[in-house]
């Protein structure tokens, strides 16, 4: 061992490194392991045995280190303290490299076209799916399904593809023709029902049913029995229930079953319904603009410009602009436009809708006016005079007065209803049902502007009695017109305005609040709309109603408006 180590040590020069080999270093890394290894295995055969050791390892393990300290410090850059890799000891064949006249004849490998993307791909993307299926009907949905077997998987496996059901123009809810045998042999409520039951069943086979949370029933055949069997049983997992304008259901026995739902002793959980749409029109599009019926084709020719005292004001044109630029895109209920229904509700809603508080959501909202809440209504009696009208019971809110409150303090005794401010039950859920959620919350939110929180006033039709004027939707509080007059009617059928002498007129300009009938058609109305409606005839000199007098012009009522047509045709002839 010494021998081979000793001429290992003489036959290489350390300074002539072009002449070592490159795996020196490893094999004087391989044969230092194998003499451990070597020593070991001596020490297990003999454990005994006494220490002892050849003069030759110990010069040739000496030799070893110092040449190895010696070569390193000579040749840096050739020796380091880092292991060959397998590719530098030569255990790996290197990539022969071609010439580039071989290169250029291998055949180049084409581009794989890119995969198009299909209607399979994009609706198996649930975001997708789930953004689309509300506006599908349940029969367009089940056509897509059957056309592949994926397109049936992702429809009816994926949760919540019917959350959103519209049952209101399904061919499927009209009513069958019925022999005299079946009329006889059913009972009224079942011979209505029969359709939707029928739509019932077959989405409950199908495993649907259990999956819709919103139901739209507008326009169809529901009998209060089917609402019992929807808002009472678990048979559905409905949130939100529309049942507006439906054909033959019983107010009364609706209200009963509302009022058994939201019972004291109702079991814990229910109702599952937390939102009812009933009151508001079905189809809730955008209003038309008010435009005059006739066309002013006299007044287009002859008329004369408005006097200054006729001319509206500016602050109060920048007044209406501001105030229009920033509800034209709310709801109805958010902007003065008035009457919210179609038809006055029936009595005994407004106590539904009171027990209904905190439960049950509608598309209605309780009247807070002061004569409605004893506490406000004591406080304001007793700055003023005596109360000469009763205090009232629970109303529903059928007006809609806009976010600027009374035309004189811009307020309201009761305070309005701000978004995220006032507590939930003061917001009526709005027109139409939200598409893609199924809360009462997003029902009830209104279209947010950035930097503004948007009002609610609103008031019943009692509480607006001789204050409201129902041309502009302007209107006075209490405590800006504590005692109104009562609107007097003095015309007769065939006017369309008041006659009003010289003394009348001023003062009609005098009057600043408050609201009377002067016109038939537009209703009890305040000054300015007095002043920019009723026009003084300058050939009769009486007054007459510009936008509901037939056949007028801005300057002549339609009687001598017509005459005088009369007149100019006979001078052309």
């Amino acid at each position: 061992m010494s021998d081979l180590w000793s001429s290992i040590a003489f036959a290489i020069d350390p300074k002539r490194t072009e002449a070592m080999p490159a795996v020196l270093q490893s094999t004087i890394n391989l044969l230092e392991s194998e003499l451990v290894k070597a020593r070991a295995a001596l020490r297990d055969i003999q454990p005994n045995a006494s220490p002892f050791g050849f003069r030759g390892d110990e010069i040739a393990v000496g030799a070893m280190t110092a040449y190895r300290q010696d070569l390193i410090g000579r040749a840096p850059d050739f020796y380091g303290s880092r292991r060959l890799t397998l590719k530098e000891l030569g255990l790996v064949p290197v990539v022969r490299e071609l010439p580039e006249r071989v290169v250029s004849k291998v055949q180049s490998i084409a581009p794989v076209p890119p995969h198009r993307t299909g209607l399979e791909d994009i609706l198996s993307n649930s975001l997708v799916l789930d953004q689309m299926a509300p506006y599908l009907s349940v029969s367009s949905l089940m056509t897509l399904s059957s056309t592949s077997r994926r397109l049936h998987t992702v429809i009816t496996r994926t949760p919540y593809v019917f959350r959103h059901l519209d049952l209101s123009h399904c061919r499927g809810v009209e009513l069958p023709t019925i022999t005299q045998a079946e009329n006889d042999s059913q009972t009224e409520d079942e011979i209505y029902s029969a359709p939707l039951k029928r739509i019932f069943t077959s989405l409950e086979r199908r495993g649907i049913l259990q999956d819709v949370r919103t139901l739209i029933l507008d326009g169809v055949s529901v009998p209060a029995d089917l609402v019992a069997d929807i808002i009472l049983t678990d048979r559905f997992n409905v949130n939100i229930l529309s049942i507006r304008e439906c054909r033959h259901l019983n107010e009364r026995k609706l209200m009963q079953v509302i009022q058994h739902a939201v019972r004291p002793t109702r079991p814990a959980g229910t109702p599952r319904v937390k939102g009812i749409y009933h009151f508001s029109p079905m189809h809730t599009g955008p209003r038309a603009v008010a435009r005059p019926r006739y066309r002013d084709w006299w007044g287009t020719r002859v008329g004369t410009p408005r006097t200054p005292s006729e001319t509206p004001s500016n602050s109060d044109r920048e007044d209406r602009g501001s105030v229009k630029s920033s509800v034209e895109q709310q709801n109805e209920w958010y902007s003065a436009s008035g009457k919210l229904f179609k038809h006055n509700p029936e009595e005994g809603w407004a106590q539904v809708l009171k027990k209904c508080e905190g439960i049950i959501a509608f598309d209605a909202a309780l009247c807070r006016g002061p004569r409605h809440d004893p506490n406000l209504y004591s406080s304001t009696t007793e700055e003023g005079s005596p109360a000469e009208v009763p205090l009232l019971g629970p109303a529903m809110a059928t007006v809609a007065l806009g976010p600027r409150g009374c035309d004189g303090c811009h307020s309201s005794p009761e305070g309005p209803a701000i978004w995220s401010q006032s507590p939930d039950i003061q917001f009526p859920m709005l027109s139409p049902p939200p598409l893609h959620s199924s809360s009462v919350a997003a029902a009830k939110r209104p279209e947010l502007i950035p930097g503004e929180h948007p009002v609610l006033i609103a008031r019943c039709a009692d509480c607006l009695t001789n204050c409201w004027c129902h041309r502009c939707n302007k209107w006075f509080c209490g405590n800006c017109l504590p005692n109104p007059q009562p609107v007097r009617v003095s015309l007769s059928p065939h006017q369309t305005a008041v006659h009003a002498s010289a003394a009348e007129l001023q003062e009609r300009e005098r009057l600043e609040r408050g609201v009377s009938k002067d016109c038939w058609e537009c209703g009890p109305t305040c000054a300015s709309c007095k002043l920019e409606c009723q026009h003084t005839c300058q050939g009769c000199q009486g007054d007459y109603c510009i936008q509901h007098n037939e056949g007028c012009s801005k300057t002549l009522c339609d009687w001598c408006n017509t005459s005088a047509r009369g007149r100019m045709r006979g001078d052309f002839y």
